[in-house]
């Protein structure tokens, strides 16, 4: 059976397991056929039973590009009900662990084809239309595209692979058939944007060939533009490593044994990197000085830039909404920043956000030890990446860090690092937007409750 349509193969299980085929009775291609056996070995199922989350494994299996996976899918689904109906939760079973293996790859392709599909504007018939090629590892066309229908459904596109597409009209998500790469020629200028993007994130100092390939395997590389720079930002990391060397290093002069208003004072004369000659003024933290939670945000936006203080925009209000849910006052903590200037690109109408680099972040570094070493908390939670690599030291994932308390820090008693308000604000879906609002709501009252330890 090659028919990727989980329901088709439903139906004539179904049909298998009310006449009481067993599975090696079964031969599974085209169409399902049942090979002859002895009738009095049958065991006929008027009813078949199947749990709910049979059919959420067995949607990813069936998309899953392996030959044998629905005669692995009615195998599993007769066991269920002739053998053990708790089988899905014997993890190492041999069957279970297979389903649960590709159901694992199709997921893994259905985010990589949400994170490297590059689309290309194009016009038809005076319409602003996008279209995108991706070879996808999996059959994964008509699970994986429904995001981009959340995700961009105010222009209509189409994605194409070798095996299916997809195509969005602002209404309808309808499927046909795929194309062959060759078939899809079109270039146009977001191709140099995609170029550009990566070479501003390209980190020749982080530069892990293996690793890289890994998160973006060269497999998907000919569908990216922005591929194309690869292989000459790699030859040349040697070169940008030494000019990076020989670059200027920047650093704060912190005044030493003065109060807090002294040091906001000299912070908003800091000149030492060039963020300062762009930004409005130095956004300095705010709060209670005799805090035991410091919350540490990564840098101003747009709107702390010019009132001069800090979470005061959109992002002020998301993190004021978890306060609230933590049941914390924001007169009762310190909040600051790990960098103290708005780092910005200014377009037509408005200015866009940017993350400060390492050198930028180095140099406010002494602003914020001076913070901390003046509150004394004995907590601090950091938002973010920025943030957390200057508490840590180190570049770590907030998803896999959140909610661990790190102990014994020259900066703390106890450290914690959660979602900054701008990463909930930017969240793919709703749904990731709440989940994030809430995981720092109580990441907050986590960190307030280790205050009392």
């Amino acid at each position: 059976m090659t028919d990727t349509h989980f329901e088709n193969w439903r139906i004539e299980a179904r049909q298998l397991l009310q006449k009481g085929i067993a599975p090696s009775d079964t031969y599974w291609e085209n169409n399902p056929t049942f090979l002859e056996s002895d009738e009095s070995n049958l065991k006929p199922l008027l009813s078949p039973q199947v749990p709910p989350e049979f059919f959420e494994l067995a949607q990813f299996v069936a998309c899953a590009r392996d030959e044998n996976r629905w005669s692995l899918l009615y195998r599993i689904i007769y066991r269920l009900n002739h053998e053990n109906k708790n089988l899905l939760k014997v993890s190492v079973d041999p069957d279970v662990h297979r389903a649960n293996e590709l159901a694992k790859s199709v997921r893994r392709d259905i985010h990589k084809m949400h994170a490297f599909v590059r689309f290309k504007k194009i016009d038809i018939e005076g319409v602003e239309t996008y279209i995108a090629w991706h070879k996808a590892e999996h059959l994964i066309v008509e699970l994986g595209t429904p995001f981009f229908m959340r995700r961009f459904g105010d222009k209509p596109w189409s994605i194409f692979t070798p095996d299916a597409s997809a195509h969005w009209d602002l209404k309808t998500l309808t499927f046909a058939e795929g194309i062959p790469q060759h078939e899809f020629q079109h270039r146009d200028q977001f191709d140099e944007v995609w170029k550009t993007y990566y070479k501003s994130i390209f980190n020749p100092a982080r530069l892990k060939i293996k690793m890289m390939k890994a998160e973006m395997s060269p497999k998907y590389w000919s569908s990216m533009p922005e591929a194309e720079i690869i292989h000459d930002l790699i030859r040349n990391t040697p070169l940008r490593l030494q000019n990076m060397a020989n670059a200027p290093k920047f650093k704060a002069e912190v005044p030493e044994n003065v109060s807090w208003q002294d040091l906001k004072k000299a912070a908003l004369k800091c000149k030492a990197c060039p963020l300062a000659a762009h930004a409005t003024q130095t956004v300095f933290g705010e709060g209670n000085l005799e805090a035991e939670l410091m919350i540490i945000g990564e840098q101003p936006g747009d709107e702390e830039d010019l009132n001069g203080q800090v979470f005061v925009g959109p992002a002020g209000k998301i993190l004021a909404d978890a306060l609230q849910k933590a049941n914390v006052s924001r007169e009762s903590i310190y909040i600051t920043n790990a960098v103290k200037h708005f780092k910005f690109t200014q377009t037509d109408n408005r200015r866009v956000h940017q993350k400060a680099k390492g050198s930028e972040m180095q140099a406010c570094k002494p602003w914020l030890e001076a913070e901390i070493a003046r509150v004394k908390p004995k907590v601090i939670i950091a938002l973010g990446t920025t943030a957390a690599t200057a508490i840590y030291g180190r570049l770590l994932k907030i998803k896999d860090e959140r909610g661990k308390a790190y102990v014994d820090s020259r900066l703390a008693k106890s450290l914690f690092v959660s979602w900054h308000p701008a990463a909930i604000l930017r969240a793919s879906s709703i749904e990731e937007q709440i989940s994030r609002q809430n995981e720092l709501a109580i990441d907050i009252a986590q960190a307030m409750n280790a205050t009392k330890v």
